[in-house]
């Protein structure tokens, strides 16, 4: 083997003895080299070319498919972005959640530990840190939808106990007057 390879660098003959005769070319050798290599690969039962294009087949099959599903949607992409809300609502939405958020923090640290001292001060904060949640979304998809949105059939009942929830909390505290 080190024979060989001392000569194939060198470019002599691959043994002492000039009975064995010199490759015409490289290309000759490598082509020799591959054939003596496909016989040892088809041995091992796997074909990584063959898989290498099938495998290809297949994800090109599935992106077509894909392309093919997003072609045929209805509409156009001025209908598809027409909901998209403007950054104008996007920033009265986030300051209108940021703002129930931390006032519903509020409630819970500063008066739940106290609620029996001041029931009405966790509720006035919870109730209006609820109200700004709700109005965020009120902005972000605008008033007639949401409302539409909170009035459909399965979603009422839910919507009139969480209105009435916080309804009540102001209710009782202007009985206590």
């Amino acid at each position: 083997m080190k024979n060989t390879a001392q000569s194939w660098f060198l470019g002599g003959p691959s043994s002492s003895s000039g009975d064995q005769q010199k490759s015409p070319s490289l290309l000759a050798d490598w082509n020799a080299y591959a054939a003596s290599q496909d016989s040892i690969s088809s041995d091992l039962g796997f074909d990584l070319e063959s898989a290498v294009r099938s495998t290809t087949d297949k994800v090109s099959g599935t992106f077509n498919v894909v392309l093919k599903g997003v072609r045929d949607l209805p509409g156009s992409f001025k209908s598809a972005t027409s909901n998209v809300p403007s950054g104008k609502s996007l920033m009265y939405f986030g300051v209108l959640l940021a703002s129930g958020v931390f006032f519903i923090f509020i409630a819970f640290t500063m008066f739940l530990p106290v609620i029996v001292v001041v029931p009405q001060k966790f509720a006035i904060c919870f109730t209006i840190g609820c109200a700004l949640i709700v109005g965020s979304f009120f902005a972000l998809k605008g008033p007639r939808y949401q409302l539409m949105h909170m009035s459909s059939k399965e979603r009422l009942p839910f919507a009139l106990d969480f209105v009435g929830s916080m309804v009540e909390p102001f209710r009782y505290h202007l009985d206590t007057f």
